[in-house]
């Protein structure tokens, strides 16, 4: 998939007194009270939940920053720009199409940590490791290339599988795909590639690993990064990503500045500057706030019992308030979600057919009672719940995500609400992150709310190949890493490779309407919400330069914008 899970974090809540003291504690541990430090260090909070345990690209759980696509320590071949939708240059120069054939050249001069170069047989050796053990998550490029080779030092030669030239999702890869060094990773063996937990690990960023505790992730500069000259110099000599223990104590020492840039999800952010004049802004200083990049999705079990039956599925969709999760849940950052998994807005918007998605599912319980009842034959039960013409009462189903999600945790309380009230009995269920992403990918679930392929090069295709394709999908049982609900189409396959294909985007549209129509129709998938793919304030009491909409010199995010944020900013005293 193009989001590896363990990327996007969430946050626990606590209660205000609990949530104080950890504020007092990690501030007192952290240095981030103040002081010279806070001229050379920049704190950086909410990408990380927990205490860091592994430094592994590519296992599925690595900690800040390897975990969330940004490249203080390891580096991809592109940056994919948010706001324009374009892949630019970072390890690659950049990269000539001739028909089926990409031909990636290196920056020159690129080198790891180690002083060793850094060269097209790493790039090479990087994608092969995927060779060498399934549960690897770019193992996908083998489906779309056919081979990757590297005929001299500074140039990898991509070709296309003939049948299947998928260059969006090469270009994904591309982008997202952290370049390891051979000589370090060809000594581990095949088995301990997602595990192994590269606590001492070298890359080719700007930054490397200084120390790591339950309190905080910290990196320090690395004075002979390759890209000083092309990529500029980062300014911050240290970087300090803070872990707390809920969204309240890390929301507190953002407001008192010992935060300096925050992905956490905090609501009524406009009140710290319109009713308390703290120095704090966002991309932008109206609703929603935030850059929409993704749509999370209540992602369904289509295998078994009564969620097989896409009429039972279509009539959960509209059982469920998309209204109240945007304005409750989401605190008004996003608009209801419509019936189409394909954004609204931004650069997905070409191929978002309105029409279509208006005439798909909305909130109407009534319409929930019509299809169990006509279409289903279902017969309310004297608890209020459907029961099934063969005896099946419909739930209770488990609806999942992971404890601490805050913002989710209070999307599914209203999906399990609104749908229980309508006759579908929905009960949630909070658990441990590795929980609930090992029995997601195992199949091992009623409903979860999940990420599924943010904005990318290969955007909408990516989110509905990761949605409904089932080649190469596992049974359930094994690890799967798209289609965790295991949806079949006959259809889906040759509409993906058309959309994938198509000519322009005329064509690519129209095979993107037809696949989400058959979404509509069965409903595999539930929008839920929109969202940024980072939370994004900033505070300006120690830092200025941070980009914004008035500003938007790159995206508003950590991760995939390269190094423009830490090269551009500034001490606020200088």
């Amino acid at each position: 998939m193009t989001h590896r899970p363990g990327r996007p974090s969430r946050r626990t809540v606590l209660q205000t007194s609990a949530a104080l003291s950890a504020a007092a504690a990690l501030a007192a541990c952290t240095g981030t009270g103040g002081g010279e430090a806070r001229a050379t260090t920049l704190y950086t909070a909410g990408l990380q939940d927990g205490a860091p345990t592994n430094f592994n690209p590519l296992g599925w759980t690595a900690s800040w920053p390897v975990g969330n696509y940004a490249v203080h320590l390891y580096e991809t071949l592109f940056n994919f720009n948010l706001l324009t939708g374009e892949s630019e240059p970072l390890l690659a120069s950049g990269i000539e199409w001739a028909e089926g054939v990409g031909t990636v050249t290196l920056q020159e001069g690129t080198t790891w940590h180690d002083g060793k170069p850094l060269t097209s047989a790493d790039v090479v050796a990087t994608f092969s490791l995927a060779d060498r053990n399934e549960g690897i998550a770019y193992g996908d490029v083998w489906t779309y290339v056919d081979a990757i080779d590297a005929p001299d030092d500074r140039t990898v030669v991509f070709t296309l599988n003939a049948e299947r030239p998928q260059r969006l999702r090469l270009m994904d890869l591309l982008c997202f795909t952290y370049i390891l060094p051979a000589h370090v990773w060809a000594e581990v063996p095949d088995a301990e590639l997602t595990e192994h937990p590269n606590t001492e690990p070298v890359g080719s960023g700007p930054y490397t690993l200084d120390s790591y505790s339950h309190q905080d992730v910290t990196l320090k500069l690395h004075p002979d990064y390759w890209g000083n000259e092309i990529h500029g110099k980062p300014v911050p000599q240290k970087v300090v990503h803070a872990i707390y223990e809920g969204n309240d104590a890390a929301n507190l020492s953002f407001q008192n500045g010992d935060i300096d840039l925050s992905a956490y999800f905090l609501p009524r952010v406009n009140e710290l500057w319109e009713d308390r004049g703290l120095p704090v802004k966002t991309w932008q200083p109206d609703a929603p706030y935030h850059l929409p990049g993704s749509i999370p999705m209540l992602i369904i079990n289509t295998t078994t019992g009564p969620l097989a039956d896409a009429r039972v599925r279509r009539a959960l969709a509209h059982a469920i308030d998309y209204a109240k999760i945007a304005e409750s849940a989401m605190a008004g950052m996003s608009d209801p979600a419509q019936a189409s998994v394909i954004l609204p807005e931004g650069a997905e918007s070409v191929h978002f057919n309105a029409e279509a998605a208006a005439a798909g599912w909305s909130y109407d319980p009534a319409e929930t009672a019509r299809i169990l009842e006509e279409e289903v034959g279902a017969a309310k039960g004297d608890d209020g719940v459907y029961v099934l013409p063969d005896g099946t009462r419909l739930g209770p189903f488990k609806a999942a995500t992971p404890q601490g999600w805050t913002d989710w945790n209070a999307a599914l309380d209203i999906v399990a609400t609104t749908a229980t009230a309508a006759g579908i009995d929905v009960v949630t269920e909070f658990s441990d992150f590795t929980e609930v992403n090992d029995n997601l990918g195992n199949g091992a679930f009623d409903m979860v709310l999940w990420y599924v392929s943010d904005v990318a090069p290969s955007s909408p295709w990516s989110r509905i190949r990761d949605l409904i394709d089932d080649r190469e999908v596992p049974p359930v049982g094994e690890m799967a890493f798209w289609n965790f609900g295991r949806f079949h189409h006959d259809a889906v396959p040759a509409l993906l490779d058309e959309a994938a294909t198509a000519a322009d985007a005329a064509g690519a549209t129209a095979a993107y309407t037809q696949l989400d129509d058959i979404i509509r129709a069965e409903a595999p998938a539930i929008p839920l919400m929109y969202r940024p793919l980072e939370f994004y304030q900033f505070s300006e009491k120690n830092w200025t330069g941070f980009p914004t909409k008035d500003d938007p010199y790159c995206a508003p995010m950590q991760g995939m914008t390269g190094i423009q944020i830490l090269s551009k900013i500034k001490p606020a005293e200088s």
